[in-house]
């Protein structure tokens, strides 16, 4: 119980960060992060330790966010996702949730997790065994996804760093 009570208090905030800038939605999100420290408090259960605490509840929140993003391609329309302001203190907060949503949406699955753990600050290492990539194919697969983000900002008209 320890174990856990120490995984729940050390990656939250952090996986909480994650669902909300792939989701577009806070209540959404919280349901994910339920979902994923029940899952998550079961295996532990079942196997004892984790080995990796920190890589098993992200890989588990992206893939369960991936999952509620198809079921809601499905059945829901982009336009019911409410419209509010991330809190934290990326570019997220500089862009409506909105516009955050609609440039993910531009982004392939596998992309759009890449860029939120980049920006949650999670290393190569860590994102390369959260997505099950080759380490090696990290950096250059991120430098492709920051190009083709950039070029989606400046047609939306933000201005750019040169």
């Amino acid at each position: 119980m320890k174990n856990f009570e120490r995984a729940y208090y050390e990656h939250y905030r952090t996986l909480w960060a994650i669902a909300v800038k792939m989701l577009g939605d806070e209540p959404a999100a919280e349901d994910v992060l339920q979902d994923v420290f029940t899952a998550y408090y079961q295996q532990s259960r079942e196997d004892g330790r984790i080995r990796n605490p920190k890589s098993w509840l992200a890989r588990a929140t992206v893939h369960k966010c991936s999952d509620v993003i198809a079921y809601r391609s499905r059945y829901v329309e982009i336009e019911q996702v409410a419209n509010t302001v991330c809190e934290d203190d990326t570019l997220a907060k500089k862009l409506q949730l909105s516009d955050l949503q609609k440039i993910l949406a531009q982004l392939s699955d596998k992309e759009r997790q890449l860029a939120v753990l980049y920006s949650e600050g999670f290393s190569y290492r860590e994102i390369a065994d959260i997505t099950q990539m080759r380490f090696t194919s990290v950096g250059k697969t991120l430098s492709r996804i920051m190009n083709k983000l950039y070029d989606i900002l400046k047609s939306m008209n933000y201005e750019m760093p040169k």
